[in-house]
């Protein structure tokens, strides 16, 4: 905890590991995150937290059968998405596809091993300075004789973020619990692609300084509304900024 009390005083918000590795890609487009503009809701982000219902249903009450498989879908989207469903006005059809893109998801879920599970869906918060807490929500963690084992599972098939991501949940396991966890691991459920790691201290501390960082700089512009620097690249085409963002534009027109 020490490095943050290097953090200034200043506006009140929650640093999350998305708020991280959105900050990581372009600054200004976390800030902005923290002014209140988000990025819509698309399908895909609705697939996958669908996926990730189900995934956390499987592992607390049992395999969900594939002739109820549906229905147990639409009980998870109207107790935790029906939010998100709404935004994206989905019709039958859509919905239906999206199941059935779930579904293939699952089958290559259940063929992953759980043994050793230990929660779902765990959540994490740190008072990091006054004004400042961290939260992340891993997917699962696992625990046996070599130690803790933090799994985040992806629905699609960039693994792109996930050191970024993986690095940050390993940081914010030290401040909870006091100690790294042994193993942390992304698995794309999509391809099969896996990413595993050891987290060291040495990387913790890192992670900590760059977070101290992103915090420091976001509330220096906050007091001041200012702006920080926009880093273009592929993650444009699902920022909110780039109607008005010239860098956007230009990577866009490049890259697609």
């Amino acid at each position: 905890m020490a490095a943050f009390t290097r953090i200034p005083p200043g506006n009140e918000f929650s640093v999350s590991a998305t708020l991280y590795v959105t900050y990581l890609k372009c600054p200004q487009q976390a800030l902005a995150r923290l002014r209140g503009t988000y990025p819509i809701t698309t399908k895909a982000m609705f697939r996958g937290s669908l996926a990730h219902r189900i995934f956390a249903r499987h592992l607390v009450d049992g395999p969900v059968p594939s002739d109820t498989f549906a229905s147990v879908c639409r009980e998870e989207t109207g107790a935790h998405l029906a939010g998100s469903m709404a935004s994206l006005s989905l019709k039958y059809s859509e919905f239906t596809r999206i199941v059935a893109e779930v579904e293939e998801l699952y089958e290559r879920f259940k063929a992953l091993p759980a043994v050793g599970l230990v929660d779902v869906e765990v959540d994490i918060e740190a008072a990091l300075v006054e004004g400042v807490t961290l939260r992340g929500r891993m997917d699962a963690v696992f625990s046996d004789d070599q130690g803790v084992r933090i799994v985040d599972w992806k629905t699609g098939s960039n693994l792109d973020d996930a050191e970024h991501q993986l690095a940050f949940y390993a940081m914010a396991w030290r401040l909870a619990e006091g100690a790294l966890p042994t193993t942390m691991e992304a698995v794309s459920l999509k391809t099969g692609e896996r990413r595993v790691s050891a987290p060291s201290d040495g990387e913790a501390d890192e992670t900590e300084a760059d977070v101290v960082a992103m915090i420091s700089h976001v509330r220096t512009a906050m007091a001041s509304n200012a702006e920080l620097p926009r880093s273009a690249g592929p993650h444009c085409q699902w920022c909110p900024l780039r109607g008005d963002c010239a860098e956007g534009r230009s990577a866009l027109e490049i890259l697609f």
